[in-house]
C-alpha cells in the first residue's frame, strides 16, 4: 500500500469537493464515503475500495487494504469532510448499478417507490428499513433527494451499497413497467377504508411513498391500484415517511415470514 501526501489543490481533492456539492459521483464514477465504519461497510458489502484519503494522525487500523492512502494535513482534509465531526477518513468506492428492470425482475417482496422525498435522512433510513424487512428494492422518482446525496448514504448505514436501486425514474415509466410485470402499486392514505393489514403482501407489491410534506399527488394517487391506510390514533393525522416505510415493510414482512 502506497501512501501519499498530497495538498489541497490536488485534482482529486477538486474533484472530491465537487462531488459532495453536487451531490453526486465523482468524474471517473466514484461514490464519496465518509468514515471508517461506512468504509468498511461498502468493503464488506463485496464494493472496490478505489483510494483512501486519512488526515495526519489518524490509524490506518482496520481500514481494507486498497492500492493507495492520501495522508492529508488536518487543515486539507477538512476541505473534503462532510460531517462536523470527522473521523478522519474517506474514500472513494465503486458502486453498484442497477437499472428498472433490474428491481423489477426481484419483485418477489414489496419494491419502495419514493415520490419526491426531500429529506436525505428519511431517504436514507428507508433504504436500510428496506433490506431490513427484505425488500426487493427502492425506486427515486423524479424530485426525490439525489442517491447520492452524503446524508442519504450515512443514513442507509451501508443498505446504499446493498439494496437494488435506481432513481430519477419517470412517474409514468415505473407505472409502465409496474403494470407490463403484473405488480400492483399501492399508496397509503390516513383517510383510505382499507387498512394495509387488509392487503395480500405474499403477493409482489410496489408501495409508494410520497413527499414529506405534500404526500401523494392526485396523479399519483390514481395511478395506484389500492389506497390503504396505516392504523394509528386520531390524533396524529400522519406519521413520518421513514416510518409509514417501516410499518408498510414490516407488516409485509410479518404477512409473508412469520404468518
Amino acid at each position: 500500500m502506497d501512501t501519499i501526501s498530497i495538498g489541497k489543490h490536488n485534482p482529486r481533492l477538486a474533484d472530491i469537493r465537487k462531488a459532495i456539492q453536487r451531490d453526486a459521483l465523482t468524474s471517473d464514477g466514484l461514490l464519496v464515503v465518509e468514515g471508517p465504519t461506512l468504509v468498511a461497510e461498502a468493503h464488506n458489502s463485496g464494493i472496490a475500495i478505489d483510494a483512501l484519503f486519512v488526515r495526519e494522525g489518524t490509524s490506518l487500523e482496520g481500514l481494507p487494504a486498497t492500492s493507495t492512502v492520501y495522508m492529508l494535513d488536518p487543515t486539507v482534509f477538512k476541505t473534503i469532510q462532510d460531517t462536523e465531526h470527522s473521523q478522519g477518513v474517506v474514500a472513494l468506492v465503486r458502486p453498484r448499478h442497477w437499472n428498472l428492470s433490474d428491481v423489477l425482475t426481484r419483485v418477489k417482496s414489496p419494491v419502495v417507490v419514493l415520490a419526491g422525498l426531500q429529506d436525505p435522512g428519511n431517504v436514507g433510513t428507508i433504504l436500510r428499513v428496506a433490506e431490513s424487512f427484505g425488500a426487493a428494492g427502492c425506486l427515486g422518482l423524479t424530485g426525490t433527494v439525489a442517491i447520492h446525496n452524503s446524508k442519504v448514504t450515512r443514513a442507509s448505514a451501508g443498505s446504499v451499497f446493498r439494496l437494488p436501486h435506481t432513481w430519477n425514474l419517470k412517474m409514468e415509466a415505473v407505472v409502465d413497467s409496474l403494470q407490463v410485470s403484473g405488480v400492483p402499486l399501492i399508496g397509503t392514505s390516513p383517510r383510505a377504508g382499507d387498512s394495509i393489514t387488509s392487503w395480500d403482501w405474499t403477493r409482489p407489491s410496489a408501495v409508494l411513498i410520497g413527499n414529506e410534506g405534500a404526500g401523494l399527488s392526485r396523479e399519483q394517487v390514481s395511478a395506484c391500484t389500492a389506497m390503504l391506510r396505516i392504523p394509528h390514533e386520531a390524533k396524529t393525522e400522519s406519521l413520518n415517511s421513514a416510518i409509514a416505510a417501516a410499518v408498510i415493510l414490516y407488516e409485509a414482512y410479518r404477512r409473508r415470514k412469520l404468518g
